[in-house]
């Protein structure tokens, strides 16, 4: 008789304790599984992140620095030709944020030139800034005039584009061989090296120093 009644009991099933204790462990476990997943997760996309701005950031300098390498300025030419430097800083609230504006003739893009172009064809770009029309901040700015003509002045004309709204800072100091400045109104002649420091504005950012074929 005590046999049966000892098995009645244990037919009865688990415990209202044993069934929190269960539930506390599992609870554990499925905050361990899905910290751990969310980590998993945000560091790829932080890695993926990063990697994005790493392209986005030498895609800029490439472009910048093959324009810079093969500036070209001749005053005797009849066609404009330029190199024109200025430094931007408005009025932001950050002293280190700087837009700086670039203007040069430069070699043409050999996928822009014609079949009968001649090798020493030049075109004219820009890079500047503009403010965001929805919100704070600015768009960086490309401008191209693909044919020089002396009917249109050096700065005018051409077609303009957005780049970019992610560049918080874009720096340019030229060497003249002896010194350093912060911009560059020769027009006889292009600076021997060009220093360009970009910043993002995931916090990243990237110094390059260009020297000028002369």
């Amino acid at each position: 008789k005590k046999q049966q009644q000892r098995n009645g009991r244990g037919s009865k099933g688990f415990t209202l304790l044993e069934v929190l204790i269960a539930m506390g462990i599992m609870s554990v476990i499925v905050t361990v599984i899905y910290t751990s997943f969310f980590t998993a997760s945000r560091n790829v996309e932080q890695a993926e992140a990063r990697r994005d701005a790493n392209d986005l950031a030498q895609t800029l300098v490439a472009k910048l620095a093959d324009d810079i390498t093969n500036a070209y300025v001749n005053p005797g030419m009849s066609l404009p030709t330029v190199f024109y430097g200025k430094k931007v800083q408005p009025d932001t609230g950050n002293e280190k944020s700087r837009y700086d504006e670039l203007y040069l003739t430069t070699l043409a893009d050999p996928s822009w030139r014609q079949a009968d172009s001649k090798e020493i064809d030049l075109w004219e770009v820009g890079y500047y800034f503009k403010q965001k029309p929805d919100g704070p901040g600015f768009v960086m700015m490309r401008r191209e005039k693909r044919e020089l003509s002396k009917d249109v002045p050096a700065l005018e004309g051409g077609v303009e584009y957005e780049m970019t709204d992610r560049v918080t800072s874009l720096q340019f100091r030229y060497n003249n061989g002896a010194t350093w400045s912060d911009e560059w109104n020769n027009r006889t002649v292009v600076p021997r090296a060009v220093e360009i420091f970009l910043a993002l504005d995931d916090g990243s950012s990237f110094v390059t120093h260009v020297d000028v074929q002369r």
